[in-house]
């Protein structure tokens, strides 16, 4: 009960108007009158029903219910008799405090310092409650701008229709601050599934912060193999290999997987290549050689493997000095590099293959690589069996294969 009323002080309040038939009036102005006794902070930003003197919008003068006299109850919907354009009842997902009424968590009842009657500073006030968003340490390494000091750029501190009360679903969500990456997936041939499905952003990225670059919520492959662990297909219907399955049963790995860098040679989002690849690369089996064309193989190895037509020290598969890299590829029906070599893991050294898939049907064409230590043979359809002798490696080894990438770190 109010204080006055609990005491039978009526007139502290009122005054008669008729004491005869008892009538009362309010002893003054109804927009100053609470303002007599209680005496409220005066803050920067105010509640209106407060600032108006409309106390008992919110407030029962004479006996509630309810703590502090409130005219309903708190937790079921107080706050919404007022507030009703949120809709939030309507929503599929709501904010705890919202659901259970608990508006004064992070909303001040009459003033506050902060907008909207916040409680406390904004970058601070959902980390009092959401503390597993807070980076620390080597967590801190790489934060996203928005988990710094605006959580509801992303978030809808009240209600949503989208999971973790998002403001909108992903990918749009997403591309609604990176919009340079929103120009390159509208005007790309070739998108990566992840970037336009629901959800994809956030299977490769952290939201809210990370120890690597790009907040890759892992490292790479690791990272990729979260989805490419099985058969997938492209958007036209072709088959993707099972990528984590290919990698564990194929102990020799290419080396941007070894160094975990998939990006070297694929897009992460979107491209005009196919198989997303960075650059150009030969789709066919067979190729007129242009070193243009294998721009993607010599980001990091030397062009020299298939330039030079002898050197000894230039490459182990060689036929005393004769160069058999550019004897296959270096001439008008040129094979491609995977021809014979897997691009993502073999069981064989140099990342051999046992077969190749030759013609519009897949037929497997056997490559029957053996290496011996000054050479070896290969038997496969295209030609009769073939031996080739290096004469072992010669004195101060072979010639580098690769070059630096162009991030620098040395490759294979």
């Amino acid at each position: 009960m109010h204080g006055p009323t609990a005491q039978k002080k009526c007139l502290s309040c009122h005054q008669y108007d008729e004491a005869r038939e008892h009538r009362f009036k309010l002893a003054s102005k109804e927009t100053t009158l609470c303002a007599d006794c209680h005496t409220l902070s005066q803050r920067t930003v105010v509640h209106a029903p407060v600032q108006q003197g409309r106390c008992t919008g919110c407030h029962d003068p004479h006996g509630s219910g309810y703590r502090v006299m409130l005219v309903s109850d708190p937790t079921r919907g107080l706050c919404l008799g007022c507030h009703k354009q949120g809709g939030f009842d309507q929503k599929k997902h709501m904010h705890g405090p919202v659901a259970s009424g608990g508006c004064i968590l992070c909303h001040e009842p009459h003033s506050s310092w902060q907008p909207k009657l916040l409680t406390e500073q904004p970058e601070k006030l959902c980390v009092g409650c959401h503390v597993e968003v807070i980076a620390s340490g080597d967590r801190a390494r790489h934060v996203h701008a928005p988990a710094k000091d605006q959580c509801t750029g992303c978030h809808d501190p009240h209600a949503s229709d989208y999971r973790r009360q998002l403001r909108e679903g992903e990918p749009r969500l997403c591309l609604s601050c990176h919009k340079d990456l929103g120009r390159v997936l509208a005007g790309s041939t070739i998108v990566h599934g992840a970037a336009t499905q629901s959800d994809g952003c956030t299977s490769c990225h952290a939201a809210h912060f990370s120890q690597l670059p790009k907040l890759q919520k892992a490292s790479q492959p690791q990272v990729c193999l979260s989805c490419h662990d099985k058969a997938l297909k492209t958007a036209a219907g072709q088959a993707l290999t099972d990528m984590a399955s290919l990698l564990k049963e194929n102990p020799q790995h290419h080396g941007p997987i070894r160094e975990g860098d998939c990006t070297a040679c694929h897009q992460p989002h979107a491209g005009e290549r196919f198989r997303l690849l960075t650059a150009d690369y030969p789709p066919q089996f067979h190729a007129p050689f242009k070193l243009e064309q294998y721009a993607l193989c010599f980001k990091c190895h030397i062009p020299e493997l298939v330039l030079k037509k002898e050197g000894t020290g230039l490459t182990g598969f060689r036929k005393g000095d004769l160069n058999l890299h550019w004897l296959h590829v270096n001439q008008e029906k040129g094979r491609t590099c995977r021809a014979c070599h897997e691009v993502h893991a073999s069981k064989r050294a140099f990342h051999m293959r046992d077969a190749v898939p030759f013609g519009t049907k897949g037929w497997m064409l056997e490559i029957n690589h053996k290496q011996t230590p000054t050479g070896g043979t290969c038997s496969p359809g295209c030609h009769k069996e073939q031996s080739y002798e290096h004469g072992g490696t010669p004195q101060g080894g072979l010639l580098p294969t690769t070059q630096p990438t162009d991030n620098g770190r040395g490759a294979e």
